[in-house]
């Protein structure tokens, strides 16, 4: 991992949002880009599929939607683990 994907990866922590112009909006793009590749993985998939991996739609839909400056991947991986705990 080089040390400007570690830079660009602190900048998505809620709370570390302090860094230089060029590198918040470098985040935004990062973040951007990631639920663009998000929607397009996840939204084509059933509700059977993303049951599988403990997730439903509403879940892609809200984690998507969501501020830029919050991980849409965190916020997956939070809502599977909530539900997978509840099996």
């Amino acid at each position: 991992m080089t040390q400007s994907t570690l830079g660009r990866t602190a900048l998505r922590v809620p709370g570390t949002f302090r860094g230089r112009p060029l590198e918040r909006l470098l985040a935004l793009v990062d973040e951007w880009r990631a639920r663009r590749n998000i929607e397009r993985s996840l939204g084509n998939l059933s509700n059977f599929h993303l049951r599988d991996v403990c997730l439903t739609k509403a879940d892609v839909e809200a984690a998507c939607a969501d501020s830029l400056d919050r991980s849409a991947s965190h916020a997956l991986n939070s809502a599977a683990q909530n539900r997978m705990g509840n099996w």
